[in-house]
């Protein structure tokens, strides 16, 4: 499937960069726009989103293989929220076109789910999507929001992309998406792990698979789940880590 996507600078290395549940790609990565200057960015719009038609439930490991295709000869790749999840599978199907790897709050929670803040709340969204399934979006995205212990300020009325983007939420599984957190330890590229302290759960699953990848772990205090929006202190790091990736194939 040819996907709706954004390309952006037209000298320096590859990115990819992948949306997370309730955001095209434009709306999640429009504070990295400014990086086109001296990269050359590829925003995708996974299925069921932005101009690609809809699509009766999201699949990861589909959207991962999408990704891959993107990579083409080597790219950097940058996730946020169930985007970092399949950035990570895609990363693990292709390791060789990886020139790094960033995974901004995935939801993981398989991954972390020792501890007891990341298995009530995945217990809590279980319940959630048992009772609430059939709710609107405004009720829903309230309960997924309390499931997570994550604060989230909605618009009113909601915007159409956000209400469309619900109804794909809805068919997610985020309680049992993993990272294939093997394959990507015994990777060469390097990984960098980000987060914004909005949740405690969010930052229990970051600090797991940091410490799985022996990964670089930032942290910006006060941020929102989407941490990528802050954009130049996002931004700044991301450049420099950038700095220490594997050569480009070829």
């Amino acid at each position: 499937m040819k996907l709706d996507i954004a390309t952006l600078g037209d000298h320096g290395d590859r990115v990819v960069m992948v949306h997370g549940s309730l955001n095209d790609g434009h709306a999640a990565f429009s504070a990295q726009l400014a990086l086109a200057e001296r990269f050359r960015l590829t925003i995708v719009n996974r299925r069921g989103y932005g101009g690609n038609p809809p699509i009766s439930r999201v699949n990861p490991d589909v959207d991962a293989g999408d990704i891959v295709e993107l990579l083409q000869d080597g790219a950097h790749l940058v996730g946020t929220s169930m985007g970092g999840v399949i950035s990570a599978r895609a990363a693990a199907l292709a390791p060789d076109r990886v020139r790094s790897l960033t995974l901004i709050e995935p939801p993981a929670f398989p991954n972390a789910a020792a501890h007891p803040v990341v298995a009530a709340a995945s217990l809590a969204m279980q319940q959630h999507w048992a009772r609430a399934s059939d709710a609107d979006a405004p009720t829903f995205l309230d309960g997924f929001a309390a499931a997570l212990r994550m604060p989230l300020q909605l618009p009113s009325p909601l915007p159409p992309g956000l209400v469309a983007a619900t109804v794909n939420l809805k068919t997610e599984t985020p309680w049992a998406t993993y990272i294939p957190l093997a394959q990507i330890a015994l990777a060469r590229f390097p990984k960098l792990i980000v987060s914004g302290q909005c949740s405690p759960v969010f930052e229990a699953i970051c600090d797991t698979l940091a410490n799985a990848l022996n990964a670089q772990r930032e942290i910006f205090p006060g941020s929102t789940h989407a941490v990528q929006r802050i954009g130049k202190p996002f931004n700044d790091v991301l450049e420099r880590f950038w700095s220490t990736a594997v050569p480009a194939l070829g």
